[in-house]
This record gives C-alpha cells, structure tokens and sequence, in this order.
C-alpha cells in the first residue's frame, strides 16, 4: 500500500474529558487522539470536523494519512471512531501513528467474490463475518480481503482458517464461520 498525500491539520488541545470535548464540537471542531509505538504520550488533538469527513470518505478506516500537529507530521490510520447514535455525528476518532516497519493489529473489510453454486442451485448465502483482524505492517495492509465462495456447494462453509493471505497474520479465530450456503 503506498503512502497517501492526504494531510489533514491538527492543534493540540490542553484540556481532556466530556467537558473540553464538548467545547471543542461546539467550536466545529472533532476532539481526537494519536497514540502509536513511536510516541512516548498521547497527543490529543482537535481537527476540523469538515475537513476530516472529506477525509473519512476518501481514506475509510484503514488507509494511511497524513497529520500535522505544528512542525510535526504523524502518518496515520484511523483505529477507532466514536458516533452519536442519533444524529449519526462523528464525535471523536482514535488515530494510531503506526511505525513503518513494525507490525501493528487493525480489522480489514472481506468482500465475497462469485456465486456460490449451491446459490446458483436454489440455496442461500449466508454471511457471518464481514471484517478479519489481522497483524500487518502498513505496506502490506489490503483495503479488502476478497474471498472466493464460488465453489461452495450447499451445506458448505468457509472458516478463517481457508483463508491464506501473504505477509498477513489473521488474528480472527481460525475456526470463525465467514460465509455458509444452505
């Protein structure tokens, strides 16, 4: 995966807690953290909640960017985001500062490629995990995990342990149900 030119910027906020958060919103702002291996504290950070939903819908969850906090700049991924569970508002985001070349955990999106033939048959698909969490460093990090479910006939199942993937370890499970056609 190449590194993004997307730059997002930052200013370190004093105050942590509900309180200096709420302040931060009120001002259209997006209170946030960066944490990672490389950095000996927290850096908790306001970014502009515009800007950052461009981002958002450009990059996803798990593609790197770009923050700059004055003279330093952070290449991130987004590791967690808090929404309100009404207004659907982002009201905080984790972002982890990853080391270039130490691994680091992170859940990845499976995409389901063909039709299986029990399907085709008359049978039904059904999908029980649609993310993997796996241990990568960033230049091996896929935007999808495509699983190949055109051979399964009906009463098959595909487990995490079928899944091989180079460079990847997958943390799910290996007995974890992806996908059964019935």
């Amino acid at each position: 995966m190449s590194k993004t030119t997307l730059t997002l910027k930052a200013e370190l906020r004093s105050n942590t807690g509900t309180s200096a958060a709420v302040k931060v919103r009120e001002k259209n702002g997006l209170p946030a953290v960066i944490y990672g291996p490389e950095l000996k504290e927290n850096l908790y950070i306001s970014l502009s909640a515009n800007e950052f939903e461009k981002v958002f819908q450009s990059v996803g969850t798990h593609k790197p960017f770009t923050v700059e906090v004055g003279k330093n700049k952070y290449q991130v991924i987004i590791k967690g985001i808090e929404i309100h569970p009404v207004s659907r508002k982002i009201l905080h985001v984790d972002l982890y500062a990853y080391a270039e070349k130490k691994p680091f955990v992170t859940e990845v999106p499976v995409k389901f490629v063909g039709t299986p033939i029990g399907v085709k048959e008359g049978g039904s698909m059904f999908v029980y995990a649609r993310k993997l969490k796996i241990s990568t460093t960033i230049d091996k990090l896929p935007e999808v995990i495509e699983v190949d479910v055109s051979h399964l006939k009906a009463k098959d199942y595909l487990i995490v342990r079928d899944v091989k993937l180079d460079g990847v370890k997958i943390m799910t499970h290996e007995g974890t149900t992806l996908v059964e056609v019935r």
